[in-house]
């Protein structure tokens, strides 16, 4: 029996109301308050402006007290039907709004008083940095483990409510900006401690600009990059484990104490457990994959392993060819055994995804020039005469990792694969270093083996359920640090079976661009399926009214009156709810689980766990998704099965990831577009080679 808990707190108000003090006159020392959650006594005092400045509850001289309750008061009265319904009197409470920014304004005063850390934000919620236990093995850094506390109003209770999350582990250099700035850039620096408060490095008080040795930056990826120092591997271990631990000691040690109930008197019963109401499963069979001949299975490896992919390639005259530094014949050597299935630990192409491994002898490239590489690549493939009726695959033994510090290296990575897309080429890059320094390389083979399948037109596997007159698109974003520029990849679908036809790649701002890709491609189903039934779009966020009102007009312009669900699909991240299965050692809930957190938002748990006695600890832990549903006609999603249809769909499209036969928590129709923009600021023109919008050469 699963027993599940939300990261949530629940607390009474300590005081029936608030007098809070106002003025329209900027101050720095002031919080500023956007004119919609003031009370309309301001307004009336002050006369309308945008933003008035607030004190909270301390008095200060010259600011107009106004005081309210801190609960509304509600009138009975009819509605349009005639019908007795219970209505808000406006203006007789402190707005939500306002009501959580005080909460939060006071927690993040309560923990600065006590010497701690504090995020200098307090709008959404309040950070807090705890020196930490942990051992730092390099003696580089000072370490912090950061929690926050989020004020919420109704979210899963008819209480207030208080987020409590664990941030995870922050870094902090034991030398200073001063020590530093010899090899760091000042653009940079991010976050930084100076005098014991966080601050923005551009945002320094003048005192910490005058003392540039007591000013320690927080570790980031850019000082990494310019210090040159090694990437750290990803933590693969239980997060829900540590997730759970962190904040149970918060709570003991800080927020379960006489002096913060005072402050905030949360209820002592600890987190809240979810309401029985609140969960749901996705249908029995949504995790089931078709591969060869037929055959279920809902483990890719199994399925691939014991009934082959779903389907091959649409041409067998399939040439490889290797492009790799005169330093790494042996890792080129050691990758044709393996696809050949004479090395140790991997049966060959031909056997796992059935397709013939061939290589045309001398046609592979040698390059030299091992720090600059691209130029010589170029020139080689360009002399180079690729048959028009054979389609080539290229290894790239790349000398250099994807995620080296060294960006100029990392630029060598995307520039190859534009260049082959140009030719019609896919490529398929292979980390030298690793296939020499790892023992155990061969488990990696499953996963390129399917990868190289897919970029062949091949389907390893495919979603098991009836095609629908649907068109689903996904729309997946992807900010480049280095451009600061973030980029829309979208993905077409003419079947909800997880096989796709179209990619596209957009800047943010361009809205009617993707818009009318949406719609032409609307219009190509339409033509060949004049009866579809509703466009599903799944979204990286919420979709505003100005992404979605020229994807109506165009529908209309078609004359096509058909429903638009919009799946706002969303990691969960640190800062997130989450929820726990308390009854299980592992506390990750079952796979296809979902919780209602509010109307029609929902956390959906998208892992390998499907019993208790199922599941491999080398899958992963993922968290959540979070999802919100919403549609062009309101009331097709008051139709709890069709939500439930959509949330199946979600968890389907998950499954449908050909980069690895390890399951994949977001959906590929957020994953694919968001993988097709990483790489776009790297072509040239940002623009996707022909070749690449209909196939997966990005896996």
């Amino acid at each position: 029996m699963q027993n599940h808990c939300f990261n949530i707190l629940t607390f009474n108000h300590p005081q029936e109301d608030l007098t809070c003090y106002f003025t329209n006159v900027k101050d720095e020392k002031l919080t500023r308050v956007y004119h919609s959650i003031v009370p309309d006594e301001v307004m009336q005092e002050f006369g309308e402006q945008e933003h008035y400045y607030t004190s909270f509850t301390k008095a200060v001289e010259g600011l107009y007290p106004v005081t309210k309750a801190v609960s509304p008061s509600y009138e009975i009265k009819e509605d349009e039907n005639g019908e007795q319904r219970s209505y808000r009197i406006h203006n007789s409470s402190v707005s939500i709004s306002l009501l959580k920014r005080y909460y939060n304004a006071r927690i993040h005063e309560y923990f600065q008083v006590k010497g701690f850390l504090v995020k200098p934000n307090f709008i959404s919620d309040t950070e807090i940095w705890l020196p930490s236990k942990k051992y730092d093995k390099t003696g580089q850094f000072n370490l912090f483990d950061r929690y926050s506390l989020k004020v919420q109003y109704k979210t899963v209770t008819k209480q207030m409510e208080l987020l409590v999350t664990s941030g995870g582990t922050s870094k902090v250099y034991k030398q200073s900006v001063e020590e530093l700035q010899e090899s760091v850039s000042p653009k940079a620096f991010n976050w930084v401690i100076f005098e014991n408060a966080l601050y923005k490095f551009d945002e320094l008080p003048s005192a910490g600009k005058r003392a540039y040795h007591k000013v320690f930056p927080v570790w980031n990826f850019d000082i990494r990059d310019a210090l040159g120092e090694t990437t750290e591997a990803p933590d693969k271990s239980n997060k829900y484990i540590k997730f759970k631990a962190a904040i149970d000691f918060f709570y003991k040690t800080y927020l379960n104490t006489e002096e913060f109930k005072k402050l905030i008197p949360i209820h002592s019963n600890g987190y809240i457990p979810v309401e029985e109401i609140r969960l749901g499963r996705v249908k029995s069979n949504s995790n089931q994959l078709l591969f060869g001949e037929g055959k279920t299975d809902i483990v890719p490896m199994n399925g691939m392993k014991n009934h082959g992919p779903f389907d091959f390639s649409d041409t067998s005259k399939i040439h490889f060819f290797f492009i790799f530094h005169k330093d790494d014949v042996k890792v080129a050597k050691k990758m044709d055994r393996f696809f050949r299935g004479t090395e140790r630990g991997f049966g060959g192409l031909s056997k796992f995804i059935h397709t013939p491994y061939h290589t045309e002898k001398g046609f592979s490239i040698m390059f030299e020039d091992r720090e600059n590489p691209y130029s010589e690549i170029y020139q080689k493939v360009t002399e180079k005469h690729f048959e028009p009726d054979i389609q080539y695959i290229a290894i790239y033994i790349s000398p250099f990792s994807k995620n080296t510090s060294d960006k100029e290296s990392r630029k060598v990575y995307y520039k190859v694969k534009e260049l082959l897309l140009k030719k019609g080429i896919s490529s398929q890059v292979i980390d030298a270093e690793k296939v020499l320094s790892n023992e155990k390389y061969f488990y990696s083979l499953p996963n390129i083996a399917i990868a190289i399948l897919a970029k062949l037109n091949g389907i390893p596997w495919r979603l098991d359920n009836t095609v629908k007159k649907e068109l689903i698109v996904g729309v997946g974003a992807f900010k480049n640090p280095e451009f600061n520029i973030k980029y829309i990849g979208s993905a077409f679908s003419f079947s909800n079976n997880g096989r796709f036809n179209r990619f596209e790649c957009f800047q943010q701002d361009q809205i009617k661009e993707l818009a009318g890709s949406i719609i032409k491609s609307v219009k190509d189903y339409a033509d060949l399926n004049p009866d579809i039934k509703r466009l599903v779009i799944h979204f990286y966020k919420t979709m505003n009214r100005d992404e979605l009102q020229p994807i109506e007009m165009g529908l209309k312009r078609l004359g096509l009156e058909i429903p638009v669900f919009i799946v706002s699909i969303n990691k969960t991240e640190s800062s997130d709810i989450v929820a726990f299965d308390v009854s299980w050692k592992d506390l990750m809930p079952l796979s296809g689980t979902y919780i209602n957190i509010g109307y029609n938002k929902f956390l959906l748990f998208n892992n390998t766990r499907y019993s208790n006695n199922n599941f491999n600890f080398y899958d992963g832990f993922p968290f959540p998704i979070k999802l919100k549903i919403e549609c062009t006609q309101k009331e097709l999603v008051d139709d709890i099965k069709t939500v439930r249809e959509l949330i199946d769909q979600v968890y389907q499209f998950s499954r449908m990831y050909w980069k690895s036969v390890r399951q994949q928590n977001l959906p590929v129709t957020i994953k694919y577009p968001e993988m097709v923009a990483e790489m776009l600021p790297h072509f040239e023109g940002n623009e996707i080679p022909e070749f690449g919008k209909d196939n997966l050469w990005f896996l």
